[in-house]
């Protein structure tokens, strides 16, 4: 595993610094990856991270994979919460979903106690960022609902990930 990590370290960051216009899908595609369970076992808060820090040292234009970081994880949630919303308790016999049936419990159990203020914490906890939206859906939150909640999270998940590295590198590391 540490050698798949390692490679797709190199690639994010050789990639971004060669064609900086690849930010915007190199962002989504990792934050969908995050976002989508089944997966989400990829290290990709450390590839989000390691592209925000590229992006800071080249001085590449931050806000296309703000974006693109956002719009891949609006995608892979709303594609959970509809697998949700649609299969409800029937997803644990459902490949890959009956995998992580352990997590699913546990993903239903946070936005039981939560409730929609749940998305906006789980998108922050690895955990349950990629079960939450999974489990809106099965407890038929609203999607206008989820969107408002989670969009509001991914933003600032996005901003925080990528921003925070840039910074970083483009003013503190000489």
């Amino acid at each position: 595993m540490h050698e798949i990590v390692t490679r797709l370290l190199d690639l994010v960051r050789e990639t971004a610094q060669e064609h900086p216009l690849w930010c915007f899908p190199i962002a989504a595609v990792i934050a969908f990856t995050e976002s989508f369970l089944g997966l989400s076992f990829l290290p990709c808060t450390i590839l989000l991270v390691t592209l925000g820090g590229v992006i800071g040292a080249s001085h590449i234009a931050l806000w296309p994979a703000v974006t693109g970081a956002v719009i891949g994880s609006l995608i892979g949630d709303w594609i959970c919460w509809w697998i949700g919303k649609r299969y409800h308790q029937q997803i644990v016999h459902v490949w890959p979903f009956r995998k992580f049936e352990a997590e699913i419990e546990k993903g239903l159990n946070f936005f039981h106690r939560w409730g929609v203020l749940g998305i906006f914490i789980g998108r922050f906890l690895g955990p349950f960022r990629a079960t939450v939206p999974l489990v809106s859906g099965m407890s038929e939150l609203g999607f206008w609902t989820f969107t408002l909640a989670n969009t509001t999270a991914a933003v600032i998940w996005a901003y925080v990930l990528l921003a925070f590295p840039a910074l970083a590198t483009r003013y503190l590391v000489m």
